[in-house]
């Protein structure tokens, strides 16, 4: 059999496009790529338009089945081929778009499934909101990616924990931030904190912001469209102005009194004025000053319990002020107690001053915190996970969540909450479960931001709990933090191996080699 497998972004492409969207379904079909490899060959196609049903009429004339796996959206999965088309994809909510948008079919995945005729996603989940709009015998399995096996060799060492010896990480293109950097501390303590960093951010973007060219001598490109963020922006722009500012009564004295929103410009902001933040907060004598904090040769020191959590900062379902302020607040006072944040997007610096205002409302904390972005390497990584107590996660929902069974596969218990995806796998055997509810919220790619299914929020509280019991845990009962350990490697054997994953999918394809030589 011959499986023809294409994501949008590629190998060369991943260290320039981390935190885009959808780039983690390069590292699903990297992870795919050696149980399909037992299946039969496998050919990774760049262009699916033109490369698909070349390669598909190929492989006819030779008398192979072959078949074409979609790691993409549904809504971004190529419809019209010739070639028998599976999307292979990840959600995190519990129901699929159902309706069209932007006059775009595929918009709706109920027309994308219907035309593919089945589909492989990551959770039992998904699985089972597929099959509540597409019908309960509708052919579609769960195959999370079977990150399980490349951990082999760190399973064969496990590290000794909490580290008593210091271990140092060196990452080639990194940049490190550390609340124990005597040069942030103007920055993070004291209360003139806040307004310290807020006008070290704001005299930094502004240096930067002179740098780049105006949008006057940006020529503008023929029939260049606006993104969907930019049309749902003049629509909110649109929608005070002409219906809720009509309604609005005028203060007494202040008819003269107007925000500064613009709709037809989508590049100008449509926010108010801020009257109350000053522009030029009091700094107590300290000359704000942020440093440049850009990508170089560094080196981390991680000693005492770590705690680790990787995600995209601009990822709003990551959730990282509620990990932050938890781990900033159960550990005032505990000052071998670390929260690593590895960071993944290229886009960095503003994502961590927003993470050093946080810090800087927080009442004084003895505990570290050390914000990591950049790549790297296998060994580099492989010493970060061995560092690690424990993976943390707050999300308000999941598709699989990758790094946490990643994390899990190396042993390490795991503070999340146990729902979406995390269903599957997460439970107090391995982990210290946080609590969550329920609430509305809108589709994750979608510019009206219609409310059609539901998030989990997370109870801070709890989250803050499982901290200080996953610490206790560590330190004062090393024979249940190694039978949760044990518990984790076995649970995820099963949830994520090579083996699991081949079973899965040596059934599944045969029955859609058949059907599809049945429609033939």
């Amino acid at each position: 059999m011959k499986f023809l497998v294409y994501s949008e972004v590629t190998a060369e492409r991943i260290a320039t496009s981390m935190g885009l969207p959808e780039y983690s379904y390069y590292f699903v079909l990297r992870d795919y790529l050696p149980v399909l490899r037992q299946l039969g060959e496998v050919v990774v196609v760049e262009r699916p338009e033109l490369e698909v049903d070349r390669l598909y009429d190929e492989a006819c004339a030779k008398g192979e089945e072959c078949l074409f796996l979609s790691f993409s959206p549904p809504h971004k999965t190529l419809l019209g081929l010739r070639c028998p088309t599976i999307p292979v994809f990840a959600w995190e909510f519990d129901s699929i778009p159902n309706e069209p948008w932007l006059d775009e079919p595929n918009q709706d995945w109920r027309h994308v499934l219907k035309a593919c005729g089945s589909g492989i996603t990551h959770s039992q989940m998904i699985v089972d909101a597929v099959r509540r709009e597409m019908g309960p015998t509708f052919p579609i399995i769960s195959v999370p990616s079977p990150v399980w096996d490349k951990f082999a060799a760190l399973r064969e060492r496990p590290g000794e924990l909490p580290l008593e010896r210091s271990v140092r990480i060196r990452a080639r293109s990194a940049v490190v931030v550390d609340s124990h950097d005597p040069e942030l501390s103007p920055y993070i303590w004291g209360p003139n904190a806040t307004a310290r960093v807020v006008q070290a951010i704001r005299e930094h973007e502004g240096a930067l912001a002179r740098q780049r060219p105006s949008p006057a001598t940006v020529e503008e490109q023929p029939g260049r469209q606006q993104s969907r963020y930019q049309i749902t922006r003049r629509y909110l722009g649109e929608w005070y102005l002409k219906v809720l500012c009509q309604q609005l009564p005028l203060l007494p004295g202040k008819a003269e009194a107007r925000l500064e929103l613009v709709s037809q410009d989508p590049e100008r902001r449509l926010e108010p004025r801020n009257t109350v933040e000053p522009p030029r907060p009091a700094t107590a004598g300290v000359t704000p000053r942020m440093p440049e904090w850009a990508p170089g040769e560094s080196e981390l020191e991680l000693s005492g319990v770590v705690f680790t959590t990787l995600f995209n900062p601009y990822d709003g379902r990551k959730n990282w002020a509620d990990m932050l302020t938890a781990f900033c607040s159960a550990f005032r006072d505990t000052p071998d107690a670390t929260l690593v944040f590895k960071l993944g997007h290229n886009e960095y610096l503003s994502a961590m001053h927003d993470m050093l205002i946080w810090m800087a409302r927080m009442p004084r904390f003895q505990c570290r915190v050390v914000l990591l972005h950049g790549y790297l390497d296998g060994s580099e990584f492989d010493t970060l996970i061995k560092a690690s107590a424990f993976a943390v996660n707050a999300s308000h929902g999941e598709g699989q969540c990758l790094p946490l069974m990643e994390f899990l596969s190396c042993g390490k218990p795991a503070i999340s909450p146990r729902h979406s995806a995390m269903c599957d796998y997460i439970d107090e055997q391995v982990g210290f479960v946080v609590d969550s509810w329920q609430d509305a919220t809108a589709w994750s790619h979608d510019p009206r931001l219609a409310y059609r299914t539901l998030r989990h929020q997370i109870d801070w509280v709890s989250l803050r709990d499982a901290y200080l019991e996953a610490y206790r845990c560590v330190k004062e009962e090393p024979e249940r933090y190694q039978q949760m350990s044990a518990a984790a490697i076995e649970r995820m054997r099963d949830h994520c191996s090579q083996a699991a994953a081949l079973q899965s999918l040596q059934n599944f394809f045969a029955v859609e080699v058949a059907l599809h030589a049945k429609s033939a």
